[in-house]
């Protein structure tokens, strides 16, 4: 196998260098995606029994978190690509894995899984229909799913745990309409446009219960299931945009004197404190966050279930990853002055790093309901 990781990096100047047309395309660039094809970037979350790499989690965090800090749309971008390309090698059914992966296809899937859509159950399969939005780096996907409400007798069915059925599809791109209304502050480049599934027929093959199924294929990493491994991208994502923004603040205060100042920037004190104090604690988020999703992998390798906790600490960490990368960019952004206003690759993470921070998955409620378990744990 490949290292991951030396890889990612020797994309990352292809990446840096196509940057600024990926943005004014709003989707990745020809040269990038086809950099990332040949790196095996897009195959690294699916199970090795399919072609795929089927990396470790913290390789996983690595890998995007040195893509991301190339640039946090292309990042994104393969984030999203990535882990979904995994879900539907780990989650499909055979048939469908065989005609998407079989031979020497290297495919990339998209598509946003929460439940816009609806799904009925026909013979054979689901007549599925929905209109979604943010479907990040679906314009160079050959897959692109759904997430829907499975509906019975006019009703939501309900699971065996007395939940509503949340649905999964997959089709080829050609069956889906884009419907672009992807005019955004930040990651402009990630292609993350609405687009439109008409009621279809689809294989049950090329669909899974999004909460209650077990992985099909692959290592004991799939069990995290579907919230779990889309954890590990988010808080790559945050990691590298902050560590990006960090270097390039260090780059423009070299010689940077604000008018009327007596020192330059880069010898005054506050200054030297607060970049200690960032510096620090983005070192400490990063640490946290590999801590939990080790400690994860190595629960699921010895063949143990995460606990619910350990599940929780995932969302835990990728949340604060991201307020911590906010408060270092807006520092970044402040100190660097005029330099960070103007078109430059600090203005840039500035407006994708506060995009990341609208996606639900690292919402408020993250935060409040690790105190709750964390109330309950010592309660009990």
């Amino acid at each position: 196998m490949p290292d991951m990781l030396t890889a990612a990096r020797a994309v990352t100047d292809v990446v840096e260098r196509e940057a600024a047309a990926s943005e004014a395309a709003g989707t990745l660039t020809a040269a990038v995606v086809n950099a990332l094809h040949e790196a095996r970037l897009f195959r690294l979350m699916t199970p090795k029994e399919l072609g795929g790499e089927e990396a470790d989690l913290t390789t996983v965090l690595a890998v995007y978190e040195e893509v991301t800090r190339a640039d946090a749309s292309t990042g994104w971008s393969l984030l999203a690509n990535a882990t979904t390309t995994g879900f539907a090698g780990a989650f499909l059914g055979d048939r469908a894995v065989k005609a998407m992966f079989g031979g020497d296809a290297d495919p990339v899937h998209a598509g946003q899984f929460a439940p816009r859509g609806t799904s009925v159950a026909v013979d054979g399969g689901y007549e599925v229909a929905g209109r979604y939005s943010f479907g990040s780096g679906c314009a160079h996907a050959g897959w692109i799913g759904g997430g829907t409400i499975e509906v019975a007798d006019g009703e939501p069915a309900v699971s065996e745990r007395g939940l509503p059925v949340i649905r999964a599809f997959f089709v080829p791109a050609g069956n889906v309409e884009l419907l672009g209304n992807w005019d955004v502050m930040g990651l402009c480049g990630t292609g993350s446009y609405d687009y439109a599934v008409t009621e279809q027929t689809v294989d049950e093959a090329y669909t899974f219960r999004l909460v209650e199924d077990e992985p099909q294929r692959g290592g004991p990493l799939y069990r995290l299931g579907v919230l779990g491994l889309t954890a590990v991208g988010h808080a790559a994502f945050a990691l590298g945009v902050g560590k990006r923004a960090l270097e390039e603040l260090v780059a423009v205060v070299g010689g940077k004197q604000r008018l009327g100042a007596t020192a330059p920037v880069r010898d005054q004190q506050l200054f030297r404190h607060d970049l200690g104090v960032h510096d620090a604690a983005l070192r400490a988020a990063r640490a946290f966050v590999f801590e939990v999703f080790d400690d994860a992998q190595t629960t699921l390798e010895r063949g143990e279930e995460a606990s619910v906790l350990q599940r929780q600490r995932l969302r835990q960490a990728t949340t604060y990853a991201t307020r911590v990368a906010v408060d270092t960019v807006r520092f970044a952004y402040t100190w660097a002055g005029t330099d960070a206003l103007r078109t430059s690759v600090l203005q840039r993470c500035f407006r994708d790093m506060h995009a990341a921070t609208q996606h639900v998955f690292v919402d408020n409620d993250t935060m409040t309901e690790t105190g709750r378990l964390l109330l309950d744990v010592t309660a009990s």
